[in-house]
């Protein structure tokens, strides 16, 4: 069957990209607004987009009405800063909460009980119980569309990384997947722990590799 998006209402073309894009990994994104009132929220349109300079990109969609943006891209806007903290298993329910839609100024890390920690180059906090962070100032935003179903692409230089010493080999620089445990989201309510169904596969990285198959 072949489908035409032109065809089909946003919420059957939201229901098909979510249930056939996945996993998508989460971005707990913390902001602060133009008063320093912090932010948190997550977002699984969340990608890495090159190493350099190291950058990474969240997607805020248009919310429902009568709100036109979202908090924390009105935050970007006006402070444009973030930090991604990942999300992983330790923490998803607090992860969930956060989403919750509080009126604009009210901390989700109130909300939600996790520590926000200063952060070293930007002005909003990090989650001190996440892992993993990406201190980030923003780049670009990108507006796709600003009609119901549409939003934006916000691109973020990281600045400054913060890792927990215990699951990162000082060598490769590789983080330890199974002590990481990171989140990704599925369709509807449905989440996956990425580091409980792994396998490998190798990868040909020249021609003798590929030649080495055979």
């Amino acid at each position: 069957m072949e489908l035409d998006p032109a065809t089909l209402d946003e919420a059957s073309i939201y229901n098909f990209m979510m249930s056939t894009i996945l996993p998508r990994p989460i971005a707990w994104v913390s902001t602060v607004d133009a008063q320093g009132r912090p932010n948190l929220a997550p977002y699984a349109y969340f990608m890495g987009v090159c190493c350099v300079p190291m950058t990474v990109l969240f997607c805020p969609v248009v919310p429902p009405a009568p709100k036109r943006k979202k908090d924390t891209l009105r935050n970007v806007e006006a402070v444009p800063e973030f930090v991604v903290n990942v999300a992983s298993a330790s923490c998803i329910d607090a992860v969930n909460l956060s989403a919750a839609p509080l009126p604009a100024g009210e901390s989700e890390f109130d909300l939600t009980g996790v520590t926000p920690v200063p952060s070293s180059r930007v002005r909003p906090p990090r989650v001190r119980e996440a892992a993993v962070s990406y201190e980030c100032r923003v780049r670009d935003i990108i507006e796709i569309s600003a009609e119901p179903g549409g939003g934006w692409v916000v691109l973020g230089t990281v600045l400054a990384a913060h890792v927990d010493d215990a699951l990162l080999d000082p060598v490769t620089h590789q983080v330890d997947l199974q002590g990481l445990r990171p989140v990704g989201r599925l369709g509807g309510g449905s989440f996956v722990n990425a580091a409980s169904d792994t396998f490998t596969l190798t990868r040909y990285k020249t021609l003798a590799d590929l030649a080495a198959r055979k």
